[in-house]
């Protein structure tokens, strides 16, 4: 039976998810190395621990499904009570003015090293954003719930991060992955697949999914269409 659920836990990490979610947990597992103990802040249960097989993953959330559920405004988490500690795509959920506080409370608890990573704000970005909500809403009938919170809160940029961890008192690294143009036309492609399942889109996604192979290189400076940007900080 663990082998079973270890089969199953492989493939929930390395096929059935989106590309774009499998290439930034990819990322940050090699990222952070084997640390012993790690603090998924805004993470799901058990899914970055398919990717952090020697680690003991705790992931906290403000609500369910969570392993530890967690206040808004701080961690209820002694000072460097954890190895390290990763934020994946969850900085442009939170409102801006809570924004410091969150990072700041994420490096607190954090012995070694600090990983945050998120789709990275300009203006370029922004608009397609936009163009794939409505987009998604013209499909659907209803914008799209992630999105929606995206253009509400507005997406993080560069400078905006790097004040964010200045603040801190933070020495910060960033690295950038991806094109957006490129995930957004991924995006439709699954949604679909999932949504009208005409045989067209499966299609599709059938020959866009099973030969992809995961693109995890990192560059040391964003362009105007850099999907996502990764914070990293040496702690200690």
């Amino acid at each position: 039976m663990e082998v079973l659920s270890r089969l199953r836990r492989l493939a929930d990490d390395r096929v059935r998810i989106a590309p774009d979610t499998l290439e930034r947990h990819l990322i940050v597992a090699d990222l952070l190395g084997e640390p012993a103990r790690v603090l998924d802040l805004g993470g799901l249960p058990r899914q970055l621990e398919g990717f952090l097989t020697e680690s003991e993953v705790v992931a906290a959330n403000v609500r369910p499904p969570a392993d530890v559920i967690i206040p808004a405004d701080h961690l209820p988490f002694a000072d460097a009570s954890f190895t390290a500690t990763t934020s994946l795509d969850v900085l442009e959920h939170v409102p801006p003015a809570s924004r410091a506080t969150f990072v700041a409370e994420m490096l607190r608890v954090t012995e070694r090293r600090s990983v945050l990573c998120c789709p990275l704000g300009s203006p370029e970005h922004d608009a397609l954003e936009g163009e794939i909500d409505d987009w998604y809403r013209e499909l659907t009938g209803d914008g799209h719930p992630w999105l929606r919170e995206h253009l509400e809160h507005g997406l993080p940029t560069l400078e905006s991060i790097r004040t964010l961890y200045e603040a801190a008192g933070a020495e910060v690294t960033f690295r950038f992955h991806g094109d957006a143009r490129v995930t957004g036309e991924q995006f439709r492609t699954v949604v679909l697949a999932r949504k009208r399942h005409r045989p067209a889109d499966l299609a599709r996604f059938a020959a866009f999914r099973l030969p992809y192979r995961p693109k995890t290189a990192l560059l040391t400076a964003p362009t105007p269409w850099t999907n996502r940007v990764f914070a990293i900080v040496d702690c200690g």
